[in-house]
């Protein structure tokens, strides 16, 4: 039988800006859910809308989250009014959900929290060996030991890659970063489109020299 509070330790220690996680069945059945999580009577109608695949929000313990991806074993959304974020994945067998609330001032949190999250759920998957084999310091070492070796062709991380992966998916989904980008705009939001000008530029150098 899986350990569902293992899991969610492993996961939140990997990735602690998973502030609150729970584990559902597909049925909506509430397995395992970190205490301060008020979420048993948002379930049914939080599963009607991932599912309907046609929802533009969702709200769960009082926070109302825009959706930003929506697929049978994925969901992102994120509370326009700096309340956190909200990502989901499914279990590769399709019999269980992990959802988990992402902490307002994550960095990253779009590339990385998915990746965090399914590799947690797969980890519920009977007979299922997935582990988070490395950590941040495992990861820091890495880094020191290629700089030292300076291999000509380094191999790229599974984990990184996901998380390049995440990012082009946001810039493909027209609910991703054009609506980022669009409501930064609308609002005349002064250092967002700062700092939007200062990140073209350097994407620009980048790829073009």
């Amino acid at each position: 039988m899986v350990n569902y509070k293992s899991v969610v330790k492993k996961l939140q220690k990997h990735y602690p800006d998973a502030q609150e996680v729970a584990i559902l069945s597909k049925n909506g059945k509430i397995l395992f859910s970190t205490p301060k999580w008020n979420i048993k009577g948002d379930i049914k109608p939080f599963l009607k809308n991932w599912h309907s695949g046609s929802a533009q929000s969702v709200e769960l313990d009082g926070v109302r989250y825009s959706i930003l991806q929506m697929e049978p074993e994925r969901f992102i959304g994120t509370n326009r009014h700096k309340k956190g974020h909200l990502v989901g994945a499914g279990t590769p067998d399709n019999e269980k959900l992990m959802i988990a609330h992402i902490k307002p001032k994550a960095e990253g949190w779009f590339h990385m929290a998915y990746p965090a999250i399914a590799r947690a759920a797969a980890m519920m998957d009977k007979g299922s060996n997935s582990e988070f084999i490395e950590t941040e310091v495992d990861l820091k070492e890495k880094q020191v030991i290629s700089e030292i070796s300076k291999p000509s062709y380094p191999s790229i991380d599974p984990y990184l890659k996901a998380e390049i992966e995440g990012l082009l998916e946001w810039i493909r989904n027209r609910e991703g970063l054009f609506s980022y980008i669009y409501y930064a705009l609308e609002q005349n939001d002064v250092e967002k489109i700062s700092r939007l000008a200062k990140i073209y530029h350097e994407l620009y150098h980048l790829f073009y020299g």
